[in-house]
């Protein structure tokens, strides 16, 4: 409790503010300092009122950020905002989101014409993402992969990726010899880069030279193991080879820092249902479907599990049915589901999905048989006549379908006249 000063007591002295008595101070009212104190005021009330354009003073004062490292040799800078782009396509691309990540290398590669690396990206996940996809689109996918090879070729030409991923571009267009030609260039400018040989051992198995593929996807795991390409094309060889134990083993390496990579799953659930391990498949693919959940393609090898390998067809009917309803124009859905409806002998269903599937253009002695037996068992043998004779042509010397496609020749025979006559 502080005792109360009295009027006529003196308080302790405080030295904080001790001046000699021999030193006179200024008056208190100086003009200098009233203008200055006037000065300040002005300028705070200006502050105050200008808040964004202090803001944007400060920014223009401050040091510009630090370039971004490109993300595949380092070799190249990008400037703040090319470097986003390269930032936020990673994080796109770890998420599973190939088509994301695609447009954001593409900015990042217009912003940096000259860096390799943007534009290697662009054309490796086009590759990847063709294998998530079918008929037309898959075919302009890989046109544009091409596209994207050669702008990484002509961003420096001194350098392997492009060369790289030139070849594997053209082995996906079917053009083996040619990318192999590509890759062998890329070798010869870095015989120690990992991809170059990962890249041409896959070339190779498409070429079923499978001794030198194996030495390739060897030396590709010597130089780089952990890379998710060559852990990825070394499950396609041990695939290819029918090793499919093997070759799980190697997806699933190249899933455990990658896990959200729809194109490996599909291709490690594919070789699980090949290796009749049915559930892990399934487990698979509907990891894919959260990732991917408007892909079509993905409740297609569902439903194609449950039909051919777990025997399940009304789960099957199911998941092509939603395949159907994500994309009409998908063929695959529409030829299983006729097939499932004429293999249980609901013909007048079986017509109009396999009447589909031709029209979208899957013209093989399969649907043609079993769409003139279909229409012949409903007794429209004018529909049922001309698909049955395209079969014959096609099946060649297969008893199998030649003796089906006499069996719809004879149902015609025996109909009564008005079912056969035209209409």
């Amino acid at each position: 409790m502080s005792i109360p000063i009295g009027k006529g007591r003196r308080g302790r002295r405080s030295y904080a503010n001790y001046k000699p008595p021999s030193r006179k101070t200024g008056p208190s009212n100086d003009p200098f300092r009233i203008i200055l104190y006037l000065v300040l005021i002005v300028m705070g009330i200006w502050v105050y009122r200008n808040p964004e354009r202090v803001k944007q003073w400060l920014t223009d004062q401050m040091p510009a950020e630090t370039p971004v490292a490109a993300d595949l040799a380092g070799q190249a800078t990008a400037s703040p905002q090319t470097g986003s782009f390269g930032v936020q396509a990673e994080q796109a691309y770890e998420n599973g989101h190939l088509d994301e990540a695609v447009e954001l290398y593409r900015k990042a590669a217009d912003a940096e014409p000259n860096n390799v690396d943007y534009h290697f990206q662009v054309a490796r996940l086009l590759i990847f993402q063709s294998d998530m996809q079918y008929g037309s689109k898959r075919s302009d996918t890989l046109q544009a992969a091409l596209q994207a090879a050669d702008r990484t070729i002509l961003a420096n030409p001194e350098r392997p990726e492009g060369y790289a991923i030139m070849g594997k571009a053209l082995d996906w267009n079917s053009r083996p010899e040619e990318g192999a030609s590509q890759i062998l260039r890329a070798l010869e400018i870095d015989p120690n880069f990992a991809l170059g040989h990962s890249y041409l051992a896959e070339v190779f198995v498409d070429q079923t030279r499978w001794d030198q593929a194996q030495e390739s996807i060897a030396k590709a795991i010597e130089l780089d193991p952990n890379n998710v390409d060559v852990r990825r094309d070394y499950g396609y060889i041990l695939e290819s080879l029918g090793d499919y134990a093997s070759a799980a083993i190697q997806y699933e390496a190249a899933l455990q820092d990658h896990p959200n990579l729809g194109y490996i799953r599909m291709a490690l659930g594919r070789t699980y249902r090949t290796a009749g391990r049915y559930q892990e498949a399934l487990d698979q693919f509907f990891a894919i479907a959260a990732i991917e959940p408007q892909n079509a393609m993905i409740p297609f090898e569902i439903g194609r599990t449950y039909e051919t390998h777990v025997g399940d067809p009304v789960s099957a009917f199911q998941y092509y049915e939603r395949s159907i309803e994500l994309d009409a124009t998908y063929a695959s859905p529409w030829l299983r589901t006729g097939i499932l409806y004429y293999t249980q002998g609901n013909y007048l269903q079986a017509i109009p999905a396999l009447e589909q599937a031709l029209k979208l253009d899957v013209q093989t002695v399969d649907v043609y048989y079993r769409l003139g037996l279909s229409y012949a068992n409903e007794g429209q043998c004018m529909e049922a006549l001309p698909h049955l004779q395209k079969a014959q042509e096609m099946a060649e010397e297969d008893e199998r379908i030649l003796d089906a496609v006499q069996m719809g020749f004879e149902i015609c025979e025996y109909q009564p006249e008005e079912l056969t006559a035209a209409p």
